[in-house]
């Protein structure tokens, strides 16, 4: 079977020409019948896009953009963009007119499936769960990696991709036991092009009406913006890795400050996790030279503490001091830098007992709790850690599945840790005084389930669909989980951060090898006058 795109071209019409407006609206059909639950996106000269979806009957709206020339674009899985160009205008009134915007059909939709429809055709077990661990951490695995020449890879090309991404590995975090021959073949073997024929298209009922989704270009295209922070100041505060710096990002303008964070020009710092103390200070990971860095946001002035660990996570207990986990260590184990005295003490965690074939442990998420608890999660362990800070004890937790592949996880404000299984879509709940795990299925085995966070707004629990290109909302009360797909492509997401005055949801796309670096805020239901 060979697959290719076609071109076509997409009739895009007004029933007049649009006033110049900040207000915009329109409606989005596929031939004469609506089409809910696209994508509808106003990119304006600065390059800020705002986006919302259509409702039931096709129709969207934008409120109260600012004056400018827009261009609008109307995407949805299976067909090919529209886009109008021109519309609104500087002088701020409304649109007299509505915008019509008609999407034809793409000849083959799988060449836009995210990562989560070609997993899918993976047969479900340990050998996928492990594959997602190993080859879909930092990046998906999608139409551009699966088809080469217009084809399926065969054995030898899944070989010499799986020999380069190992040729690359300078951590060794692909275990011994990943072996080239076995995989090559079983992904030639489930990625046939008879496979292909039979994916199955996801379908999933329209987000809630009055989303609004912002994205914000940054500023270098090829970084990989790591973490996010919603500062005291109201800015996003996002790591780049690469340039190391930390940048702040204003959301009512886009406009972005730079701040540096290392002194050493000869290698990236590889900038990571970041946290806010009391003061006002911002605390980062320099994973490249296994340091902490305390930078003054108003001076711009920073001091570097080595920790002798490349840190993955980071915390501040309630005395100020900060604690990390050692990403590549095994036996595991923390850190913890004294701020005052800048003395650094190390503690060991219990162990995982990851065979050595199976590699390392890979401690990911930190976090910590109201009782000056840590709890750390291991992706490749598999397994839950509390660290009482106070006492010194420890006790480690299995996941209730194995191979499930637990990130980044929080800590709401009952005490509870919630916990995303990145290798197989579920979400899980653990009761720290009853010592229980509750799962929930996130309806999509293969959606990449990277990091959550506890809206303190509302409770709910948002979920980054990493290989699904969407975030997800669950809530705990109803169980209910609604489904948020990103207007761009390759939306793999590492870190979120929710705004406690307005519980608007912030990531940023940070795939690696670089696909297209945004900041994204979501909001959720916007009411409308």
């Amino acid at each position: 079977m060979t697959i290719a795109r076609r071109l076509i071209v997409v009739v895009v019409a007004a029933t007049a020409p649009p006033a110049w407006a900040t207000d915009l609206q329109g409606r989005v059909l596929s031939g004469d019948s609506p089409l809910p639950g696209a994508m509808v996106t106003a990119a304006a000269l600065n390059n800020i896009e705002t986006t919302v979806y259509s409702d039931a009957a096709g129709s969207f709206r934008f409120d109260r953009l600012p004056a400018g020339s827009y261009s609008v674009r109307a995407r949805a899985l299976g067909y090919d963009d529209a886009t109008l160009n021109g519309a609104g205008g500087a002088d701020g009134a409304d649109a007299s007119a509505p915008l019509m915007l008609k999407l034809q059909a793409a000849q083959d939709w799988r060449l836009q499936a995210p990562s989560s429809s070609w997993l899918g055709l993976l047969p479900d077990g340990p050998q996928r769960r492990k594959f997602i661990t190993n080859c879909d951490t930092c990046h998906e695995v999608a139409a551009s990696r699966v088809i080469k020449d217009g084809a399926p890879r065969d054995e030898a090309r899944w070989t010499d991709a799986i020999k380069l991404m190992k040729s690359i590995d300078v951590y060794a975090m692909v275990p011994p036991a990943f072996d080239t021959t076995r995989n090559a073949h079983w992904l030639a073997e489930n990625l046939s092009a008879a496979r292909i024929a039979g994916m199955q298209r996801p379908a999933a009922p329209p987000p809630p009406a009055g989303t609004v989704i912002t994205e914000y270009p940054m500023p270098e295209a090829d970084e990989l913006p790591h973490d996010v922070a919603m500062g005291p100041d109201g800015r996003l505060w996002i790591t780049a890795f690469w340039h190391s710096q930390v940048w702040a990002l204003d959301p009512a303008s886009g406009a972005i400050e730079r701040f540096d964070v290392s002194t050493d020009k000869t290698q990236p710092a590889q900038v990571r996790a970041l946290a806010f103390d009391r003061q006002g200070a911002l605390w980062v990971i320099l994973g490249g030279s296994k340091s902490l860095v305390r930078l003054d946001p108003k001076t711009r002035a920073f001091k570097t503490f080595p920790v002798g660990m490349y840190a993955h996570d980071l915390v501040i207990d309630s005395k100020g001091d900060v604690w990390v986990n050692d990403y590549f260590s095994k036996p595991e184990r923390i850190g913890k830098l004294t701020v005052a005295t800048g003395e650094v003490s190390y503690y060991p965690l219990p162990s995982s007992n990851l065979p050595e074939a199976e590699g390392k442990p890979l401690p990911y998420g930190l976090q910590i709790d109201a009782q000056d608890r840590l709890w750390s999660t291991q992706l490749s362990g598999n397994t839950l850690v509390r660290f009482d800070t106070r006492t010194g004890t420890a006790k480690l937790y299995p996941m209730p599945e194995p191979d499930s592949g637990p990130r980044r996880h929080a800590v709401a404000r009952d005490g509870s840790v919630w916990i995303p299984e990145f290798n197989d879509g579920f979400l899980d709940r653990f009761d720290p005084d009853t010592e229980r795990f509750d799962r929930y299925d996130l309806g999509d085995s293969t959606i990449g389930a990277y990091d959550v966070a506890v809206n303190p707004v509302d409770g709910s629990v948002w979920i980054t669909g990493s290989l699904e290109n969407s975030l997800l909302r669950f809530d705990p009360r109803t169980h209910a989980i609604e489904r948020y797909p990103l207007p761009t492509q390759k939306a793999f997401m590492r870190h979120l951060s929710i705004d406690p005055r307005d519980g608007a949801v912030w990531s940023a796309y940070s795939s690696l090898p670089t696909a297209v670096p945004k900041a994204v805020r979501l909001v959720r239901g916007v009411a409308r006058p």
